[in-house]
């Protein structure tokens, strides 16, 4: 995402609007174009992350508790600890927080939302503190039916353009299928929520006997916390917070705004291994608007970050009949250079 070429048709930087205000970036800030039904815009886009973590992300943190009845300290270690991590938090951007357990099939339920994505994080705290260590008899518990729930339930309240986590702990391997559901449907619907999985083992690591966890982990980008004892488990919470904020696997565009009368499309997202701890540029060639109706257009596009929404730029597409098509940055360069020699020629001949 750099820059496009200049015509009377095509203005970079004309539009002055305000962005978000973002430590990341993407460039040019605004861009501008005139075309016809039909006819296509083409421009170059940068997306530049700074080194560290981000300031002005937009991402959505879920707390997702085994309570059965061995998670007690845990359970009060959370609930002495919350308040203090979405604080910290909440200096990523504009985060926001969701609460729910979940227990096995034969206790008094299986798994509860207790507050839906918020940033009233008073209100996650009354959910955390709602928890109640209880129940779950055999062993294994019901964290597939709870894990299916969280990321294809619309009472999540999952926030569109967020960097989506589930903060998962307890200390037992879960039933395979639970309630109907099993890993592989787990893991799908996760995936494509776009949610990534942070899985915290507290106690002597049962919650990965199996290799469940781990492998949920690996599927969505996340990471396995291994044996935490119950009284560090809040500091485990926090560090995996920090991880997931610090490291990244995507980088993209995202184009849900682009309005009805056109249509437009890039070469990306890219993905890979990153870290926040170097600052990185992602070239996305060849952005390009279609005009599919008269209209006069403006909209947002944002760079993402593992589908989080990092900054903004503004575009300002105007679609009419008659309008001629503006022209590739080839045909320019060689329309340029050909007046560049016919200006040369006349200059000799008058001589």
């Amino acid at each position: 995402m750099r820059r496009l070429t200049i015509l009377a048709s095509v203005m970079v930087g004309l539009l002055i609007v305000p962005t978000l205000a973002f430590a990341d970036s993407i460039s040019p800030t605004t861009f501008s174009a005139s075309i016809a039904v039909g006819g296509t815009a083409t421009v170059d886009k940068t997306v530049s992350l700074s080194a560290g973590a981000t300031s002005g992300g937009r991402g959505d943190v879920f707390f997702l508790a085994d309570s059965t009845g061995s998670m007690g300290s845990a359970i009060a270690s959370v609930k002495t600890n919350a308040a203090s991590i979405m604080a910290t938090t909440s200096a990523y951007g504009d985060m926001a927080f969701g609460v729910g357990d979940y227990k096995d099939f034969g206790d008094s339920w299986v798994y509860r939302l207790g507050q839906a994505i918020t940033t009233n994080t008073s209100a996650a705290q009354t959910a955390i503190n709602a928890w109640s260590a209880s129940g779950g008899g055999d062993g294994p518990e019901a964290q597939l039916y709870a894990l299916y729930h969280v990321a294809t339930d619309a009472g999540t309240g999952w926030r569109a353009g967020s960097e989506k986590i589930v903060l998962w702990f307890g200390d037992y391997e879960g039933h395979d299928p639970s309630g109907g559901i099993t890993e592989a449907m787990a893991t799908t619907a996760l995936v494509n929520k776009g949610i990534m999985v942070e899985a915290i083992s507290v106690g002597y690591d049962r919650l990965n006997a199996t290799g469940q966890a781990l492998r949920i982990a690996n599927a969505t980008s996340g990471d396995f916390y291994s044996g935490i004892n119950q009284s560090a488990l809040a500091a485990a919470i926090q560090e995996a917070i920090e991880v997931a904020f610090s490291t990244y696997t995507s980088v993209g565009l995202d184009l849900s705004e682009v309005p009805a009368g056109l249509s437009a499309s890039y070469s990306g997202p890219l993905t890979g291994s990153w870290s926040r701890e170097t600052a990185r540029d992602f070239n996305f060639d060849g952005l390009s608007f279609t005009g599919l109706a008269p209209g006069v257009y403006d909209f947002n596009i944002y760079a993402l970050v593992d589908g989080g929404r990092v900054a903004s730029e503004r575009e300002h597409i105007v679609v009419g009949d008659g309008v001629p098509a503006v022209p590739e940055p080839g045909t320019i360069l060689l329309m340029g250079l050909g007046l560049l020699g016919l200006g040369t020629v006349r200059r000799y001949i008058s001589k």
